[in-house]
This record gives C-alpha cells, structure tokens and sequence, in this order.
C-alpha cells in the first residue's frame, strides 16, 4: 500500500505557486493599468468639457457677428439715426455681456477662494467651475473670453467689450475694485480703481 501510494504521489504534478517577486509584478501591473485608464478618461474628460466651452464660445461670437450684420443692415437701409441707434445697440449689448462675463469671473474665483485662497482661481480652475466661459492667461478678444491673472499683486479679470476692456480685481486684502481700459489682461486689470463700473 505504501508502495502504490508513493507511485500515485510521483506521477502527480507539484503545484506551482507564484513567488513574492511575480505578485510583485503582477500588482504592478494593475496598478499601472488602472492608472493609465483613470488618466486617459481625465484627458477624454477635459476634452470634452474644452470642446462644450469651445462651442458656447463659437455661438457667443456668432450672435456678436449676426448682431453687428443686422446693425449694418439697418444702417444701408434706413436713416443715419437708425444706423447710429443699430450700432450702440450692438455696443451696449456686448458691453454688457463682457461685464456679466467679469462679474460671473469673480463671483467663480470667490467660490474657489472659500476653500483655500484667490491663488487658486487659475485659468483651469476656473474653466471647471463654470463652463460657459473661455478662461485665459492671455488678452481677451471677446465678451465670453476672460483673462485671468492671480500674483503677489492681487487676483484679477478682464473682458473685451465692444470697443472697451472691464476690469475686475480684488486685492490680497480682499476688496474688489472695478474699472475699463483698453488694454485686455487680466495684468492690466490690476490698475482697476472704482467701486464698481
């Protein structure tokens, strides 16, 4: 009996087991899987969400160049009056989208700062906060683009109007001042003054 299980025993295969290193690299592997796909689904993500601020941009700029067509319209068939009338309409109109644009900025860059401070409120930040802005570190060019900057100086946002820039900053002390310019920074912002516009 001894004999038949000893034979029984050779014939069967050992049973393999894994060493520490190959649960090592196995691990590893799973983890660097994982992470690859969590950093692929954040840039696809961020793609998106550029593309959806990229599209309100567009149609932003589309009823700017609509609005000044119509204006021109009026101004070929009707009177100097209406022309003149048509074009600060069209004027009016885009300075108030820029300061909706700055006052909606600012009221962003307060959100974020509750939660740490105002040098936080960057561009990307921001952009992930409110979505139908195009958040810049660069000028701005149009009343649903916000330039941004945030430094030892203070935090501060322009956007372009129809022919002027408004300004929003709030220095480290946290006062917010307003003002205009025709230089379109949020640099340039800094040198607002006013209490409001």
């Amino acid at each position: 009996m001894d004999e038949a299980f000893s034979l029984v025993a050779a014939r069967m295969p050992p049973t393999r087991r894994l060493s520490s290193f190959a649960v090592r690299v196995v691990a590893m592997l799973i983890v660097v899987v994982l992470l690859i796909a969590g950093f692929g689904a954040f840039v696809v993500s961020q793609q998106r969400a550029a593309d959806r601020r990229r599209s309100a941009l567009v149609t932003t700029q589309k009823a700017a160049r609509d609005a000044q067509a119509q204006a021109r319209a009026v101004a070929v068939g009707g009177t100097p009056g209406e022309a003149v009338a048509a074009t600060g309409a069209v004027a009016e109109l885009l300075d108030g989208q820029a300061r909706d644009a700055a006052t909606a900025a600012v009221a962003v860059a307060a959100e974020i700062a509750a939660g740490s401070s105002y040098d936080a409120a960057r561009p990307a930040a921001l952009a992930a906060h409110d979505q139908r802005l195009l958040y810049v570190d660069g000028p701005s060019t149009a009343p649903s683009i916000v330039s941004v900057y945030n430094g030892a100086a203070g935090w501060a946002a322009a956007v372009r109007g129809a022919e002027t820039c408004f300004w929003v900053a709030v220095t480290p002390d946290g006062r917010t001042r307003y003002g205009a310019g025709a230089v379109c920074t949020g640099m340039a912002a800094l040198a607002a003054d006013r209490p409001s516009w």
